[in-house]
């Protein structure tokens, strides 16, 4: 994947999610760790509580029927 803003190659993604009532929600997902830090600080110096960060690597998958390798996150 590609970020559109810098134009290089992303190999992770940090996402932040709110989990409330059993119900997960996503708050923000960025390719940079910096700005995944600014946003937490934010939020928690706004809502007085935190979100948990999940840390998403790219995987490559192959492509049986296409013959070529994509990439995922989980």
């Amino acid at each position: 994947m590609i970020d559109l803003d810098t134009g290089e190659n992303i190999k992770t993604l940090y996402r932040f999610v709110e989990i409330r009532g059993g119900k997960r929600t996503e708050k923000f997902k960025t390719p940079d760790i910096k700005r995944a830090l600014k946003f937490h600080k934010w939020y928690v110096a706004r809502y007085k509580e935190g979100l948990l960060l999940e840390i998403l690597p790219e995987k490559k998958v192959y492509d049986w029927k296409e013959k070529k390798v994509n990439f995922k996150y989980d």
